[in-house]
Order: C-alpha cells, then sequence, then structure tokens
C-alpha cells in the first residue's frame, strides 16, 4: 500500500522532498497548515507561533523531519496534490491526455471518466519516457493514493515495479 508517509519517504529523493513539502505550506489552505504548524510544535516541542513565523523552505525542512508520523498522513496527502496540481501540472496533463480524460491544465473537468487499467498505465509511462522515472513513480502512487480504488488497481502495481528500478540507480 502506498500511503503518503510512504510515497515522500521511499520515492522521493531529498530534493523532491523538500518541493513537495514546500508545495503545502505555498498552496494549501489555511486551516490545513494550522493543523500542521500545531502537530509539528507538539513533535519538536517548539511553540507554534516559531513554527508560523518561520519561511516556508524551513517549516518544510521541518515538517520533512517528522514526515513519517502517522498524524502527518493528511497533510502529506495535501502536499502530494498540492504539488502536482502546481509544480508537475505538465507531467499530470501529460498522463491525463495519454488516458484521454478531460482537463485543463491537469485538473480534471468531468465527473464521468473511466480510471485507465495498469496496461493503459504501462503504455503511458512508455509512451511518456522524457519524464524523470521517479516524478512518474511519485505521480502514479499519489494518483492511486488520490484518486481511489480503481485507480490504486492500476497505478500501484507499476509503482511497485518502478520502485525496484529506482532502488536499483538510485
Amino acid at each position: 500500500m502506498w500511503n503518503a508517509r510512504r510515497i515522500v519517504k521511499e520515492l522521493a529523493d531529498p530534493d523532491r522532498r523538500r518541493r513537495i513539502l514546500v508545495a503545502f505550506w505555498r498552496f494549501g489552505d489555511d486551516n490545513a497548515k494550522l493543523i500542521a504548524v500545531a502537530q509539528l510544535a507538539k513533535a519538536l516541542h517548539f511553540r507554534e507561533e516559531s513554527i508560523r513565523k518561520m519561511p516556508v523552505e524551513k517549516k518544510a525542512d521541518l515538517f520533512a523531519s517528522r514526515a513519517t508520523g502517522p498524524e502527518f498522513e493528511q497533510p502529506l496527502e495535501a502536499a502530494l496534490m498540492h504539488y502536482h496540481t502546481h509544480e508537475q501540472s505538465a507531467l499530470l496533463a501529460a498522463f491525463l491526455d495519454q488516458w484521454k480524460i478531460p482537463h485543463v491544465n491537469g485538473s480534471i473537468e468531468v465527473d464521468d471518466y473511466e480510471a485507465p487499467s495498469a496496461d493503459q498505465v504501462r503504455a503511458a509511462v512508455q509512451a511518456l519516457d522524457t519524464y524523470p522515472p521517479r516524478d512518474v513513480a511519485i505521480y502514479l502512487a499519489s494518483a492511486g493514493l488520490l484518486m481511489g480504488d480503481a485507480w490504486r488497481a492500476a497505478t500501484w502495481p507499476v509503482v511497485d515495479e518502478m520502485a525496484g528500478q529506482l532502488t536499483k540507480t538510485g
């Protein structure tokens, strides 16, 4: 199972992890950020006010230091969503185009569409081989996590296959 903590820990290298967590602080909703600040303050024994005043990058680094805690699962899910919709929208759009899912800049604009099959996911990965495999694996794992059962069934087996290769290549 690819939960947000596992995606961030196992698939994201330090640079990508930081970019994912910076996206949370830049684009996340205020309530989610307040909850994350409170959780960080408790975990790190900091005052909430001290964390709120920190630059986004410093908050991202603190978040990364505690990202494996189960209490951070929801903020990490939000971070992955914001990272893909804001920082990786071209990759998102390219995959949605491959699967013929209507979207605007990677944002799905219809309610009625079919999730791709595992074979369609593999074909899209091959067709879009100009994207870094680590970015693709993070996207597919996140899509399965955030989009539900049919997406999990299609994307997670491909992520499992890719994860083995990422481990070998670093």
